[in-house]
């Protein structure tokens, strides 16, 4: 029997209910998060809602779902699973069951029950529903609600008495997959600790015959059971980094998959950051007019960032990225525990994009990482680790999803970048791609504050915190170099460059007139000894 049994699901699908019978039959305590959240705050979720709004309640909701609990039967509230903080002590505690329904049922209970003010009609129930799939979906068992409530506790029980898996999946999604060649649809699972069979099964969906496993050297050694998780006589071992990210490397990889006949339907499967990811994936599209890619992202810039998306490429001379194509995987999955092996420089290296990500697009990231940034990275905080990585991911999916091809605001994941690829360009790709970002986020944001548009504080809000975690702030370079790497940006049109610019923490909004004046300023602004 697991310690704790944890029910969850959408308003009206009888967690109460099912949590009070299945308690009687066990043993356990009962614990209803709803009901407690009435006993300490003295209102029902509904009435604070209501006065108070959905924020300030989902943040006290997250202190009771996170309080550790011993031998209980949890029932959760229906929203209680978005914060993945949460979700990380739910899923961690005990077998988790997910009573799931059609809406019309859902929606038929509610009618007849207390009033649920997010859910007050069939239409807000399956937005609801969409917004929560992708955590329900990671849950260990699904049982349909419209049972009997005896069956589901003997499901129930019947499960329990199963040892659950050390793995632990967080977040299982099916993302739209857009691009005319393979499935529509792309799966997306993050997780803890994930095991071969989770890794494996995906392998079997998604490859004709044996994979091409294309790894970095460097995890091949620290995380060996990573690579053995995927069985095949397709091995093949890369010397990863920026250096390696040439056509040159791609030409190899062709050449060892074409060596032992690799069919246009075996999948590729790309194991490391996000250079290998970029990588294989450029080869993969290549590769007999494109084979299915699956990224498997061991460091926290891919699972946040790069293997996400479908860009992929190489360098050339002059360019970052400059050669390559939009060729989607059809599955990336994400284990945080592989990030366990890297130095605090490499992590930091990855949060950099979560940092962008968050002044994108999602203030919730950015307080998480400002409170519990500097313990996620130094592996004393594993729950708020995978919770910055797994939003700054779901903002990422959000915006690709919008705009696939980077039409529009898709171009706003470029903050900080345009700058900073042409900093990776003067360095000789020896200034690692997150701190060359961070000198390219405050560049940007010196040229935000002199145009008005960004507060001075935000600013130097901004800098308190790459201080605090240990980025620099400063650096030597030759400005002639990096202004002539500006001017061959791939994303230059009719020779202009879209910027990015902050305007909050959460907000940033694009510009196409910046001056030569302005971009010679904000490199001022971070060169040492300017």
């Amino acid at each position: 029997m697991p310690e704790n049994i944890v029910l969850v699901g959408l308003p009206g699908s009888g967690k109460t209910r099912v949590g009070r019978t299945l308690a009687e039959a066990t043993g356990l305590d009962f614990l209803d998060l709803d009901h407690e959240f009435h006993a300490i705050h003295g209102m029902s979720p509904a009435d604070y809602i209501v006065r108070y709004g959905e924020g300030a309640f989902r943040e006290r909701e997250a202190t009771i779902a996170q309080t550790p609990r011993h031998a209980s039967v949890i029932a959760t509230g229906g929203g209680a699973v978005i914060d993945p903080i949460s979700r990380w002590h739910l899923w961690h505690s005990g077998l988790v069951v997910w009573l799931d329904g059609d809406d019309e049922l859902l929606a038929e209970r509610l009618a007849k029950g207390a009033h649920r003010p997010l859910s007050t009609d069939i239409e807000s129930l399956r937005a609801r529903r969409a917004e929560r799939t992708p955590f329900y979906a990671a849950a260990d068992l699904r049982l349909d609600a419209a049972l009997p409530s005896e069956e589901k506790v003997r499901l129930i029980l019947d499960a329990a008495q199963q040892q659950l898996p050390r793995a632990r999946t967080l977040y299982r999604s099916e993302v739209r997959r857009d691009h005319p060649m393979g499935p529509r649809t792309a799966r997306i699972e993050m997780g803890h600790r994930l095991d071969a069979a989770s890794l494996a099964d995906l392998v079997r969906r998604n490859s004709t015959g044996e994979p091409v496993v294309v790894a970095d050297r460097n995890v091949a050694a620290a995380q060996p059971h990573v690579i053995d998780a995927f069985e095949t006589s397709r091995r093949l071992l890369i010397d990863a980094g920026e250096s390696n990210k040439r056509l040159a490397a791609a030409d190899a990889m062709l050449e060892f998959a074409a060596e032992h006949r690799a069919e246009r339907g075996d999948a590729w499967v790309a194991i490391g950051g996000g250079t290998t990811g970029d990588l294989v994936g450029c080869a993969a599209a290549l590769y007999v007019r494109g084979a299915p890619l699956i990224q498997v992202p061991t460091t926290l810039l891919a699972m946040s960032d790069s293997a996400i998306g479908g860009k992929v490429g190489v360098d050339l001379a002059a360019a970052k990225n400059a050669a390559g194509a939009f060729w989607p995987p059809v599955a990336v999955v994400s284990d945080i525990a592989t990030i366990s092996s890297l130095s605090r420089h490499q992590k930091l290296d990855g949060l950099a994009e979560c940092i962008k990500s968050a002044i994108i697009g999602d203030p919730w990231l950015w307080d998480v990482i400002v409170t519990r940034g500097p313990d996620a990275i130094d592996c004393r905080d594993d729950a708020a680790l995978y919770a910055i990585a797994e939003r700054s991911a779901s903002l990422k999916l959000g915006v690709v999803d919008r705009d696939p091809f980077e039409l529009g605001e898709r171009k706003n994941l470029n903050l900080g970048h345009t700058i900073g690829h042409a900093l990776e360009i003067e360095s000789g790709y020896h200034l690692t791609h997150g701190q060359a970002v961070m000198f390219g986020l405050r560049a940007v944001a010196h040229i935000a504050v002199g145009r008005g548009i960004l507060a001075p504080e935000i600013a130097t809000q901004i800098d308190d915190l790459l201080v605090r975690l240990g980025y620099e702030t400063h650096r030597a370079f030759d400005a002639q170099i990096v202004t002539a790497a500006l001017s061959r940006d791939k994303k230059v049109a009719a020779g202009t460059i879209t910027w990015i610019l902050p305007t909050a923490i959460g907000t940033v909004e694009q510009a196409r007139d910046v001056s030569p004046d302005e971009v010679a300023a904000a490199l001022t602004h971070i060169q040492e000894n300017a």
